[in-house]
């Protein structure tokens, strides 16, 4: 998703560079698997604070002197990884307010996940609902830049 919100937005901007690191921030939030079970997974880096964060540095590390752009990209893109694990059924919820709230929170209609817990559904599902349209984005907007 974060690749595809690069292609779709910019302009001026280095477009690869800034697809890549929409891209990158896209999966930043699951870098929490990687500290279990020290930091438990959708917490903290699932929040919005976190989201505002790690694009703020993003923004500051690879796109000095064109900010705002890329700012708002990046935050989208780290949001996106957060709002689409809200749609799924096989976790307690995102922690989207962390650390103010150890609230968790999901979407009432959860069409991600299986309630067998196969992976292989789980997968195919995530790659038909999320992969795909992601890719037809990413295809169309190269497309229509490409035409300009």
């Amino acid at each position: 998703m974060g690749y595809a919100l690069g292609v779709w937005t910019q302009r001026g901007l280095p477009v690869r560079r800034v697809c890549i690191a929409a891209a990158a921030c896209a999966a930043l939030p699951d870098i929490d698997v990687l500290a279990s079970p020290l930091i438990a997974h959708r917490g903290i880096t699932h929040s919005l604070l976190f989201a505002f964060t790690a694009a703020v540095l993003a923004t500051v590390v690879f796109f000095r002197g064109q900010g705002r752009t890329s700012f708002v990209v990046l935050c989208v893109a780290v949001l996106s990884h957060s709002v689409l694990d809200a749609f799924s059924s096989y976790s307690v919820g995102l922690a989207f307010f962390a650390p103010f709230s150890d609230e968790r929170y999901r979407f009432v209609w959860t069409p991600l996940g299986d309630p067998a817990g196969r992976l292989s559904y789980q997968l195919l599902q995530e790659a038909l609902v999320v992969l795909l349209p992601a890719l037809l984005a990413i295809g169309l907007g190269l497309r229509l830049r490409g035409a300009r």
